[in-house]
């Protein structure tokens, strides 16, 4: 080697070896400094690479939401609900439901839950199976945390819920925030530190089936797809998860992350959201590939919020008066609602789709407005999960396929 080059590489060597010392410096020095994203504490929940975050093993708490106050244990999973080995046991019927706070039900008592419910009706009532000697026992699996959006809950199937060998997976579809949940950027801050979700992106026509990860300080593609740069977010990411120095200077580095909002269905043109639900039916349609490939069934329920059933059941001087507030809103005269459009939607796919609105507004005719949800939290209160789990089970009833 010459001289010349010898001493060129050797001077870029000390000057590597130089900067890398800096960071480790700068490293340890970081991790002695408070974290500037204290906050709140959010001791339910962990970070967890594969998924952002889940629930915490074994976490035990007391939880009050309104007048209902109730003790909340996570199982060894990190769900609310009952211990489940993964080896599925002999003469078993699985049904594994996944979603997001509504399926983790954690303002009511794991007895409370849909899910326990729904286990509970065909363990009582059964829906036709087994044989005379040794009947079929029936397990619903909980797979729901809270603000995970479609993508996660794909993740977390992929990694952990088809292990438990499902005969049917559940996607409980939440029509309030699910679209927007699956746009790049969301976190939460857990143990000082920002815990951010792997995401999905449409390349071009088609879903890029494996995530991206988020990497503060950088704007996350929508709609676009470079193998450059889902390498350099991917070093970027994982770079985040271990370094303090990273924490440290993200908010210096912080972007205007893009947002939707359920409104969005209604009032349209907003490039943004309609990338978001197009990415969101891929992803259902992902899930049931997926699930279907497995040799289970797949099938959704849509979960309205409290707010689209108030508002499809006005009649029309009510309407109006809201129509005054919001002008924009007037587009939903024309349009079909978003429970309907996704059901008939999904429904093109193959998928089948039980709309629990109808089932909502028809108990509220029945009851003369019985209380369905919590007031200020807006989840299902207990009888608003049973109602859930009641109308699930007679779906099953009904259109049973095993």
């Amino acid at each position: 080697m010459p001289r010349q080059v010898h001493k060129v590489v050797q001077n870029t060597l000390i000057a590597a070896g130089g900067l890398l010392a800096a960071l480790l410096v700068l490293e340890v020095g970081a991790r002695l400094l408070p974290s500037p994203f204290e906050g709140p504490p959010n001791p339910a929940e962990v970070c967890w690479s594969q998924l952002g975050w889940r629930g915490r093993p074994n976490f035990e708490t007391t939880v009050a939401t309104g007048d209902c106050v109730h003790d909340l244990r996570l199982n060894s999973a990190g769900m609310h609900d009952g211990e489940h080995q993964q080896a599925k046991p002999p003469d078993t019927f699985r049904i594994l439901v996944l979603g997001d706070s509504f399926v983790r039900a954690h303002q009511v008592d794991e007895a409370d839950t849909s899910h326990q419910v729904l286990e509970n009706l065909l363990n009582q009532g059964g829906v036709p199976g087994g044989n005379e000697d040794r009947p079929l026992h029936y397990e619903v699996i909980s797979g729901g945390v809270d603000a995970w959006g479609t993508g996660q809950q794909l993740l977390y199937y992929r990694s952990e819920g088809r292990l438990y060998q499902p005969d049917l997976v559940l996607l409980m579809f939440y029509i309030g925030n699910d679209v927007k949940d699956n746009l790049p950027g969301r976190g939460l801050t857990l143990d000082g530190k920002n815990c951010y979700m792997p995401f999905f992106v449409l390349c071009g026509d088609g879903l890029d089936v494996d995530p991206w990860l988020s990497a503060p300080g950088f704007q996350p593609p929508i709609g676009e797809c470079s193998r450059a740069q889902k390498t350099a977010l991917s070093i970027l990411g994982r770079i985040h998860r271990w370094s303090r120095l990273y924490t440290q200077i993200e908010p210096v580095f912080a972007v205007n992350h893009a947002n939707v909002a359920a409104l969005d269905f209604y009032i349209g043109d907003n490039e943004t959201f309609d990338y978001a639900l197009q990415l969101t039916l891929d992803l259902v349609e992902q899930r049931h590939q997926e699930v279907t490939e497995d040799g289970a069934q797949f099938r959704v329920v849509l979960i309205s919020p409290s707010d689209l059933i108030t508002f499809v059941r006005m009649d029309a001087n009510e309407r109006e008066a809201v129509y005054q507030e919001m002008p924009a809103l007037r587009r939903a005269e024309e349009i079909a609602p978003p429970n309907q459009m996704l059901a008939e939607t999904m429904a093109q796919d193959g998928i089948m789709v039980l709309d629990l609105l109808p089932i909502f507004s028809q108990h509220i005719d029945d009851t003369g407005g019985g209380e369905l949800h919590f007031p200020d939290d807006n989840h299902w209160n207990a009888a608003g999960n049973h109602l859930v789990g009641e109308a699930i089970y007679q779906w099953l009833q009904e259109t049973r396929e095993w």
